[in-house]
């Protein structure tokens, strides 16, 4: 393990604790802020007008990241994308997760919109309480402004174009405009831009570590936006080690791992492949990984059947069940971003300019590296052969990028950039054909912003559903 991760850990394991303590004491006030409409932002200055308030502010909120994967009853964006995408299988009785498995989306069901831009609120307030009462703590402001990143990031990522950003400031609310996912792209790399200036400078290992999560991530959001940035996002992160981690950690007091909870506990998705037995017929899943039966030891697995105890799904009857091996325990840590994630972007720059040479160097050293994901220690694999075409580069890029980063919130934006970047269309990207719980996939490639956010004036549904 790297000083990296274990100092990230010990981090954030205090942050996601603290925040589950303050949510345990504010009962009342938590709900309410579940229930508004947009973000809360709305604090109470007394909570927040000392150093020690602020650093406790700033703690919570980086407990926010837990949203990305626990959610509203251990259910979230990430879970949610990774079955819109192919990386789960539904495997419970709930119509709209079943939608979300089927590429039919609904725009009355939240699909954790409220916790992720909600989420925003909070960092926003813990800055602000940093800036003011802490204004030296550089580090730590920046690893907000990061974290706020992230949740935009995260938000053009899975949803429709037409997000709003708003926001309250000194108790006034602004009502966002709703923007298409390159405007919400265009605001998360303006606070890593920041982030990444208040650690420019500093030696210390904590403004580095930060730097680093800036670089990957502010490299993500670019080459998000186009592919002709690949270049300028092979840069940011070139001097970032493969072995970088920036993780999320869970406890008993702050709740479990929720991949683990979805898949090992609860058994309501099952890590997805590239078939289907439906009354003992096998059905080939059109553009789906086979994730589950590749043996890769990215994406360790076991079949239900075959556990110790035996776990079946939720509904009783997906087969076969497929249970994760990459989050053995519910409190393992899950990865915001690595330098493994950072490997991946220069491979793709190369790809850019042509180089599927230099692309496969890159890829084929990775396989070598041995990095650890989460606490699962990637052995050696063997080399790929090199693609004779631009275009079967591509497909390998994308496949090994699916593998080295899976159940981390990054499958669906990838397919969305296959259609939005790279010209494919959604019924050679996404899994089509007849869907085993019944009828055949549909078109969605992406959330709905809810209906719920018509309190906003501004906002009257998603702008279109395009990639």
């Amino acid at each position: 393990m790297s000083v990296d991760s274990r100092m990230n850990r010990t981090l954030l394991a205090a942050a996601v604790g603290i925040a589950a303590a303050i949510a345990i004491a504010g009962c009342d006030r938590v709900k309410a802020e579940l229930l508004a409409p947009q973000n809360p932002g709305l604090v109470d200055p007394s909570a927040i007008n000392s150093p020690t308030a602020a650093l406790a502010l700033r703690v919570g909120a980086l407990g926010r990241y837990k949203q990305l994967t626990n959610g509203n009853g251990n259910e979230s964006i990430w879970q949610y994308a990774g079955t819109l995408a192919d990386e789960f299988k539904n495997a419970d009785f709930a119509n709209y997760r079943i939608g979300a498995d089927q590429r039919v989306t609904d725009a009355t069901v939240s699909w954790n919109y409220a916790a992720t831009t909600q989420s925003r609120g909070f960092v926003r307030d813990a800055i602000a309480a940093m800036k003011t009462y802490n204004p030296d703590s550089s580090a730590m402001i920046a690893e907000l402004y990061a974290e706020l990143a992230f949740f935009e990031m995260t938000m053009a990522d899975n949803y429709c174009n037409g997000i709003p950003l708003g926001h309250t400031e000194n108790g006034v609310r602004s009502n966002g405009e709703p923007l298409t996912i390159m405007q919400v792209y265009d605001s998360a790399a303006s606070h890593l831009d920041t982030a990444m200036a208040l650690t420019a400078k500093a030696v210390d290992s904590n403004s580095v570590y930060v730097n680093r999560l800036s670089r990957v991530l502010k490299a993500r959001v670019l080459i998000d936006e186009s592919k002709a940035n690949a270049g300028a996002a092979a840069a940011l992160v070139a001097a970032v080690p493969t072995g970088y981690v920036y993780d999320m950690t869970f406890s008993s007091a702050s709740g479990a791992n929720g991949m683990w909870t979805l898949n090992n506990s609860t058994a309501r998705i099952s890590v997805a492949d590239s078939f289907d037995v439906v009354g003992g017929v096998t059905n080939v899943i059109r553009n789906a990984l086979p994730f589950a039966s590749a043996n890769d030891p990215r994406v360790p697995v076991i079949n239900g059947d075959q556990a110790n105890p035996k776990v079946l799904a939720e509904d009783q009857v997906t087969r076969p069940f497929y249970l994760s091996l990459l989050y053995k325990s519910q409190f393992d840590p899950l990865v915001l971003a690595s330098g493994v994630d950072a490997r991946l972007y220069e491979a793709e720059a190369r790809l850019q300019t042509g180089d599927v040479s230099g692309m496969m160097a890159i890829l084929n050293a990775l396989r070598l590296a041995k990095p650890t994901i989460g606490v699962t220690a990637i052995p050696p694999m063997p080399p790929l052969a090199t693609p004779i075409t631009v275009e079967a580069a591509t497909t390998l890029l994308f496949r090994e990028k699916a593998f080295w980063t899976f159940g981390r919130g990054q499958r669906l934006p990838d397919l969305r950039r296959l259609i939005r970047q790279y010209g494919r269309t959604q019924d050679t990207v996404f899994p089509v054909g007849l869907y085993f719980k019944g009828g055949s996939y549909g078109a969605d490639v992406n959330f709905p912003v809810p209906s719920s956010e018509a309190v906003n004036p501004l906002f009257h549904g998603c702008l279109d559903r395009q990639a």
